[in-house]
């Protein structure tokens, strides 16, 4: 009796060490470590939401917003705990987190939110808060922003776009707006180190971040590495944990390799745009627009540039997603109607044009390379012309291109097409040399302040079919992809699971 009592005493003490070995595998620890991401590029602001070139993904262990996305896409509460809108009073009302500090003690409240959306419209660079006329303080945790009309982007905004990121305004006030934009202080779980151009950014844990217990990593640090091939030799010999954007050549190796993990989300769109808005521009004539959308094989340039991660567009939205009229008919590649189109218009021989875009990083110049041979073969000589991101945000954000055509390389889809395409043509303030129809114009205002999701929708196809088929604005050419590379060691970190900027600091976790 007293055996069997042993052995059954045995088993029992070995089914509870495995019961505890499958918790502990399951359950974050908090073990500590420093996650190293590395990226191509550099950041040129840190701590400026107003701005237009923070370097978002990298300041999210620092910088929170008043909501955000979660592993489904949809809206869930962060530094706002919950809101209301109004439609007919024009109105959204905003209730925030408790017992939230900033890096440098400031409080968290509702004069900082304030100050932060203030600050932000003031500044007028970028146009999520365009319709915010004015923001009362209701009480210390309730503000109540007062549009000029109602706009369904707004909260997803506050949680994808800058508008809703929050940073001290009494570091603003203390040190300035130079100061701040290379020195973050936010609410995140980790504050802000050291930044070495060119080689690192560093962030260390916040004790007294406001979701307890968090975070488990003692620090992040995000290596500047330029070199793809440099990157991925780094990653491999476990000098780096995350890759955070890995091109979809070198996504094929890691997928091969099956030592790693992959996450991808969808992340932007890449167009080619005609300077148009020039009255004097060869492109104001359709026909020429129309043969630059013919004369290219979206589809061949995804297979083998984009190793088939990427996806060929005729219109302005992702196949699959709510913003994609299956009705458009678009430019199928046909370099003969091309060259029918470029006759038509007198230039039977064709003409010389330049088009301008971003040097890094390599998928961008490669693909423009093949659109300028597939330009080549129906007479477009088409010079290249490079820029450094410096240089290009003068392109894109302030006087236009000289010339001809630029690629949009990065067109985010954070919140989705309408975001995008509300914050790309919406405004004036980004690619001056991009004519904006007014009928496509008009539809673009009116889906963005529709009353509800259907009337949204069937004014967002319109609008699809108007700026392809009958205007070819813009030549939409292709999805990319937002491919993360990781060690199985790295858990929980979100990175390129729900948006190409929002991952999970927080949350994140070294296993062994």
């Amino acid at each position: 009796m007293k055996k069997k009592l042993l052995i059954l005493a045995s088993v029992c003490l070995v089914v509870a060490l495995v019961a505890l070995s499958v918790i502990s595998c399951a359950e974050p620890t908090p073990t500590g470590g420093t996650l190293r991401v590395a990226g191509a590029f550099d950041a040129i602001i840190l701590g400026y939401p107003m701005g237009r070139m923070l370097e978002v993904p990298v300041v999210f262990a620092c910088l929170e917003t008043l909501v955000k996305f979660d592993e489904t896409g949809a809206l869930v509460p962060n530094l706002a705990t919950s809101w209301e809108a109004d439609a007919e009073a024009k109105t959204i009302t905003l209730h925030l987190r408790k017992g939230v500090k900033f890096h440098d003690g400031t409080d968290f409240n509702a004069e900082a939110v304030k100050w932060n959306m203030d600050q932000f419209r003031l500044a007028g660079e970028r146009e999520e808060l365009d319709r915010v006329e004015s923001i009362d303080i209701l009480d210390d945790y309730t503000v109540r922003l007062n549009l000029s009309e109602m706009d369904a982007l707004l909260t997803i905004n506050l949680a994808g776009h800058r508008g809703g990121m929050m940073i001290s305004p009494t570091a603003y006030q203390t040190h300035g707006q130079e100061w701040c934009e290379k020195n973050p202080v936010g609410t995140g779980p980790f504050k802000f180190v050291s930044w070495e151009k060119d080689v690192s950014i560093k962030f260390e844990r916040f004790d007294d971040y406001w979701q307890k217990g968090k975070p488990y990593l003692d620090a992040v640090e995000w290596l500047v590495i330029a070199d793809p091939m440099v990157q991925l030799a780094s990653f491999m010999a476990g000098e780096v944990d995350i890759l955070a954007e890995v091109s979809p050549k070198d996504a094929k190796d890691v997928e091969a390799s099956g030592k790693y993990e992959l996450s991808m989300v969808p992340s932007d769109i890449s167009s080619v745009l005609t300077d148009y808005a020039n009255p004097d521009s060869i492109f104001t004539d359709i026909r020429l627009r129309r043969a630059i959308e013919y004369a290219i094989d979206k589809q061949a340039i995804c297979d083998t540039i984009g190793y088939g991660y990427w996806e060929p567009l005729n219109q302005g939205a992702r196949p699959g997603s709510w913003a994609y009229n299956p009705d458009v008919v678009g430019y199928p590649y046909n370099p003969d109607k091309a060259r029918e189109l470029l006759a038509e218009a007198g230039y039977p021989d064709g003409f010389k044009t330049q088009l301008h875009f971003l040097n890094r990083p390599a998928d961008i110049p490669d693909s423009m390379t093949a659109v300028q041979g597939y330009l080549a073969e129906v007479g477009i000589d088409a010079e290249l012309v490079q820029y450094d991101r410096g240089a290009w945000h003068v392109i894109a954000v302030k006087g236009g291109w000289p010339t001809g055509l630029a690629n949009y390389p990065r067109g985010g889809l954070i919140g989705g097409e309408l975001v995008l395409l509300n914050r790309f043509l919406g405004a004036d303030r980004l690619f001056a040399s991009v004519y904006r129809e007014p009928e496509y114009r008009e539809l673009l205002a009116r889906a963005v302040t529709a009353p509800d999701f259907e009337t949204q929708q069937a004014l967002v196809w319109e609008m699809q079919k108007v700026g392809t088929d009958k205007y070819a604005m813009v030549c939409w050419h292709h999805v990319l992809k937002c491919i993360a590379a990781k060690h199985p060691q790295v858990h929980d970190d979100g990175w390129s699971e729900t948006t190409p900027d929002q991952w999970t600091p927080e949350d994140a976790w070294l296993g062994k």
